[in-house]
Formats: C-alpha cells, sequence, structure tokens
C-alpha cells in the first residue's frame, strides 16, 4: 500500500485484518512503520473498528465493515475508477457472516 492519508490507511488495515491478521501481516501488507502500528492498532480498538482475538490476531468488527464498505463506495463516487465490485461483494459476504454470528447492532454501535 503506498504511503496515503490517513483514511486510506486506516481501511487499507481494516481490509488486511478482514479474515483475522496479525500485527506483522498488518504491517508488512499495509506497507507500516513498526513505530506507528501499535498507534493505529490502538484506535482501532478504541473505536470498536478492530478487535483482538486469541494468538495476537486482529480482527475488523463488523462496524469497522460497515467503515470499509463506505469508504469503498465514497471512493468511486468520487473517483470511479478506484470502484471495486468484487471487494464490495466481499465486504457484504463478510458483514453477512458477522451479522449471523455476532449479537445485533444497536444505535450506540453507530456512532
Amino acid at each position: 500500500m503506498e504511503e496515503g492519508n490517513e483514511v486510506d490507511v486506516v481501511a487499507g488495515i481494516l481490509r488486511v485484518a478482514a479474515e483475522g491478521a496479525t500485527k506483522t501481516d498488518i504491517v508488512y501488507r499495509c506497507n507500516l512503520d513498526l513505530v506507528v502500528i501499535d498507534d493505529y492498532l490502538y484506535a482501532l480498538m478504541g473505536l470498536n473498528l478492530l478487535r483482538s482475538e486469541e494468538r495476537a490476531v486482529y480482527r475488523t468488527t463488523e462496524k469497522g465493515l460497515r467503515l470499509l464498505q463506505v469508504y469503498h463506495k465514497l471512493k468511486w463516487l468520487l473517483w470511479g475508477r478506484t470502484f471495486d465490485f468484487l471487494l464490495i461483494r466481499l465486504l457484504g459476504r463478510l458483514l453477512s457472516n458477522h451479522q449471523r454470528h455476532e449479537r445485533p447492532v444497536s444505535l450506540e454501535d453507530s456512532g
């Protein structure tokens, strides 16, 4: 991932962690510096966009998947050529799986 703005970095982290990833996976696949990764992980977990699981695996939450879906839809609206229908469909499936296996999302989770 090219170095971009913070929103692009967050989207990259959420994308990599969508099916579970270690900190090392995230650093290498997002081309991030080891110095900043902890700050991003801490912030994303604090916003309930990412959660930590057993064996130091990070996974994107339902809220994080929704944010990622909106992020890609906005990119398509603004720059059409970056829209990836397959990615949006995959995110939709991941979101459906989360909704079936986790508690329903309340209005408090949306804020």
